[in-house]
């Protein structure tokens, strides 16, 4: 926290709240939020020594700690929100849904309640692509009915329907970002989680969540848009990719996890048009 203390950034307005700015995403978000002349404020339960960091790091537990955001969004001149923190293991929602509805539900209707009252109005946020539920052999699209088949995928709606509802009582800009499947490490190695899937690049959602921002920025909007390849790639195909390199490994195959469809494609038109963002990687 300390070296980032007399960090006096008043009246840039650059300052961005990023909620789980140390996970998967988030870090990487971070990163390109640096990159663009933003100063990203982490809040994190669980925040490690050793992680790298690009702006302040505040070890806050929501929703308990949640009154510690006013002398934080003070300090930094805080004028939007990028919400990562939360639950994301569709099996574990099917076992345990009630740490999901709280974690991703209840959480946050806290945040945004206190965001707004700090005169905060500008937010984007992780929805999934788990809110399609089962789509069958079909590409989603944003205007297909969602049908959640996990509590996962049912407290990810919520946000969303949340959202709507709070721009037209509230003025709450907001950008949901259904993710489809993630992937792969920052290049330069500082930051990451790496997984031989790569679907969707996280570099390429980092960028994304950016794009977005300045959006929710510049029009009062409670939009969602999905976050893939828009490529079908099976596991089969990854595993075989794989072994090109590795050579033969030792595959098992298992039953699918409970809440998890066959197929998942997304159908990424509407995000190319207006947030003009491609996957690159």
């Amino acid at each position: 926290e300390h070296q980032y203390q007399n960090l006096s950034i008043k009246g840039s307005s650059k300052a961005v709240l990023v909620t789980g700015g140390s996970g998967y995403v988030g870090s990487h978000t971070c990163k390109q939020l640096a990159k663009n002349g933003y100063v990203p404020v982490t809040i994190d339960r669980h925040f490690r020594e050793g992680l790298v960091s690009f702006g302040p790091n505040y070890h806050i537990n929501l929703p308990q700690e949640i009154n510690r955001l006013d002398e934080i969004i003070k300090r930094y001149n805080i004028t939007s929100c990028i919400h990562f923190a939360g639950s994301a293991s569709v099996a574990e929602s099917v076992k345990d849904p009630s740490l999901y509805y709280k974690n991703n539900v209840i959480m946050t209707v806290a945040l945004l309640d206190k965001l707004i009252e700090c005169g905060v109005k500008t937010f984007v946020y992780s929805s999934s692509a788990a809110t399609y539920g089962d789509p069958g052999f079909r590409k989603c699209k944003e205007t297909d009915v969602p049908n959640p088949i996990s509590a996962y995928g049912g407290s990810k709606l919520m946000m969303e329907m949340i959202c709507k509802d709070y721009l037209r009582a509230y003025d709450l800009s907001s950008v949901g970002l259904r993710y489809f499947n993630a992937a792969g490490a920052d290049p330069e190695a500082e930051v990451g989680e790496l997984r031989e899937k790569d679907y969707v690049h996280v570099m390429d959602l980092a960028d994304a969540h950016i794009k977005a921002l300045n959006y929710a920025s510049q029009n009062p909007v409670a939009e969602v848009f999905n976050l893939g390849s828009g490529a079908p790639a099976s596991n089969k195909e990854l595993v075989e990719a794989v072994q090109k390199h590795t050579g033969k490994m030792n595959i098992e195959v298992h039953d699918n996890r409970p809440g998890d469809p066959a197929y998942l494609v997304a159908d990424i038109n509407k995000v190319q048009k207006i947030l003009e963002w491609e996957p690159t990687q």
